[in-house]
């Protein structure tokens, strides 16, 4: 029988490219974003384009209720949709801080909390979560974001071991800087819009901004290579958890979790600290 997957964020980057990889693959797939109109991948019996908007319960609903309606259940859910933000902590309104939260953490609770009893009432399934590499080591000037999908992992790595007993299997897909996203130059113009950057601060938002419109030393990840990982962990028998994708980030991982806390601390201040 065909599997049925929904995912989130599908307009663009991340979430186009694993709607695409799941279609080619010979899955059902039920493409969600806030417009359909925005969907340009192409149609078939396989693939419904439907409305979600993470930020609000009925829409999350309705197009869960679609997928099912479609293609007669869903079998694995995939949370990709969120939003970045490159602001001064200081300055950041509540209400933005907020925002963020409410897309990147609350959205992908409210769409766990509609997929858990229906892949328990069909025997199982799996969520993904995408979250980041800053939610493992974070950078500066996006606290907020960090924040909000350090949150997200960390639920994830918990609900992995609360749902297993109903066979509900969880899976992190955690991708370093993808350029092509335009994450960053987003997330750069919705800071110029919503946040202030004091005097004091201008000179190291400076040296940061240059150092995410420079060429990075090591080879950096595609959508394709993200949308690979999170269909290898849909595939995967195995238990592991977490999928790191892009060279950068398996040095985070790397020097976070292999090295001392010295190490990591010094490593950590030549990579992000001021100059």
């Amino acid at each position: 029988m065909t599997k049925t997957v929904l995912i989130t964020g599908c307009s663009s980057g991340f979430g186009k490219a694993a709607a695409t990889k799941f279609h080619d693959g010979g899955w059902n797939v039920v493409a969600t974003m806030r417009d359909p109109d925005d969907w340009d991948g192409g149609s078939s019996d396989r693939l419904l384009a439907h409305a979600l908007d993470v930020t609000d319960p009925a829409s999350i609903r309705s197009a869960f209720d679609a997928g099912v309606a479609r293609f007669g259940s869903v079998d694995v859910v995939v949370n990709v949709a969120g939003i970045g933000l490159f602001s001064v902590f200081e300055t950041t309104t509540d209400e933005t801080a907020r925002s963020v939260f409410e897309t990147n953490l609350f959205g992908p609770i409210e769409i766990m909390r509609v997929a858990i009893p229906h892949l328990r009432e069909h025997g199982g399934g799996r969520i993904v979560n995408l979250t980041s590499a800053s939610s493992i080591v974070p950078e500066p000037l996006m606290g907020i974001y960090n924040a909000s999908k350090a949150a997200l992992d960390n639920l994830t790595e918990t609900l992995r071991l609360e749902l297993s007993p109903q066979k509900i299997v969880l899976k992190l897909v955690e991708p370093g800087f993808v350029p092509t996203t335009g994450l960053v130059e987003k997330a750069q113009a919705n800071a110029s819009v919503l946040t202030i950057v004091p005097p004091e601060y201008a000179a190291y938002v400076n040296q940061r901004m240059t150092f995410f419109n420079s060429e990075l030393p090591v080879k950096l990840a595609t959508p394709e290579d993200v949308a690979d990982a999170i269909l290898e962990s849909v595939n995967d028998e195995t238990g592991q958890l977490r999928w790191v994708v892009g060279a950068d980030q398996a040095e985070r991982m790397h020097m976070r979790h292999e090295t001392s806390e010295a190490e990591y601390n010094d490593w950590s201040w030549r990579q992000f600290g001021p100059r």
